[in-house]
């Protein structure tokens, strides 16, 4: 009996929804910049977003999950502090800026949690 249960929690824990946590190379996903037009505003965990600050917004991913972001090379660790309604991740300026996403587009990075 332990080892049909231990059987079934290592398959459940390789499965391809796992693939992105821990310190493999990560899951790509879209990012875009938030607008500076929201620098002051409260986000949906209750912070005050600074456009120049090292942040994210996650459709998802509790409030306070570091996530490790890398683009091209570069990788930082940034806190969810925010929600987007997009399937994707939004990177505050100062974020975007120090991994050499570009301010006014759309990069793809690999994100682990």
């Amino acid at each position: 009996m332990i080892k049909r249960i231990l059987f079934i929690a290592a398959m459940f824990v390789q499965s391809p929804v796992f693939a992105h946590h821990g310190t493999g190379h990560g899951r790509p996903v879209t990012a875009t910049v938030y607008h500076d037009w929201y620098h002051g505003r409260i986000t949906y965990c209750g912070n005050t977003y600074q456009h120049w600050g090292l942040s994210a917004a996650h459709p998802w991913l509790e409030c306070g999950t570091k996530v490790r972001v890398s683009y091209k090379g570069k990788s930082l660790v940034v806190p969810v502090t925010d929600r987007c309604d997009c399937n994707s991740l939004d990177l505050s300026a100062g974020a975007a800026y120090k991994l050499g996403v570009p301010l006014d587009g759309i990069a793809t990075v690999r994100i682990t949690y």
